[in-house]
Parts: structure tokens; sequence; C-alpha cells
């Protein structure tokens, strides 16, 4: 099962960080070919919440379903991320650094749901791994020139 984590230093409180996170407005600001978040069950940043990803690569649309399943407020997400052909449990945490930095850590580990997925998805970890990273600094700019 494919596994990797990318991180961020971000000169703000876990608490703007969270903010900026759970806001699904800002969403597409921050994360690359994402159209816009649906939330379709539940309230930002509670247990059991369901949204609905729109992205937008190229020419293809596809829909991802985030399941939101652990929750410590300002410290530790975990959901579960499917469609689109894969099923990964992403967690994120969000580490006080000092007074006034937050370390975020973003941990994915999934796995292809059909046959094609199941064979390229191993290739295209390093793809993740950095579109990942340059999510993290684009919620960092983001979270800094709001704070």
């Amino acid at each position: 099962m494919p596994t990797f984590e990318a991180s961020v230093l971000i000169a703000a409180e876990p608490t703007a960080v969270e903010t900026v996170l759970l806001d699904r407005d800002l969403a597409p600001r921050w994360t690359a070919g994402l159209e816009r978040l649906e939330l379709v069950e539940g309230r930002p940043g509670e247990p059991g919440s369901i949204g609905h990803a729109h992205y937008r690569e190229g020419g293809r649309r596809y829909v991802l379903t985030d399941v939101l399943e652990e929750v410590e407020p300002a410290r530790r997400y975990v959901s579960t991320v499917s469609g689109g052909g894969i099923r990964a449990r992403v967690e994120t945490v969000l580490e006080p650094v000092g007074q006034h930095e937050t370390r975020m850590l973003v941990r994915w580990s999934g796995r292809g749901t059909n046959p094609v997925t199941l064979l390229v998805l191993p290739f295209l970890r390093r793809r993740v791994r950095q579109r990942s990273e340059a999510d993290l600094e684009a919620l960092k700019a983001l979270v800094e020139a709001r704070s």
C-alpha cells in the first residue's frame, strides 16, 4: 500500500491553520485541481461529516468522497478518501512549534480500487507527494497572509 508524508512549517498558531483547513470555500485556493468542496453531511471538522471534492485535471472531472472519521480539534484529523479509482486514509496533524508556529503533517496511505489504479498507483507515489507538498505550501501562504 503506497504511503507518503509531507509537512510544512506555518507561521501561525494551530487554530489559525485549522480555520483555513476547514473552510470549504478556501479549499480550492490551496488544493491543485479542486474546483469546489461540497459538504454533504454534518459540519466542517465534525466526526462523521462527509464531503465531496470536485476535481478537474486536464479535461477529466472526478469526485472524491471524504469521510471525516477522527477529530482532535486544532490537532489531528483522520479521513477516508475514496473515488477516482483510489481509497486512502489521510491523517492531518497540526503540531504547535514555539509560540506562534505550527508544523502541519499530512500522512497518506492508499491503494487502487480497480485493476488499472492497483497497477499504476505505486508508480504515481512521487507525483502525489510532490502535489501534496505544493498544496501545503499554498495553504501556508494563505494562512500566513490571513494571520
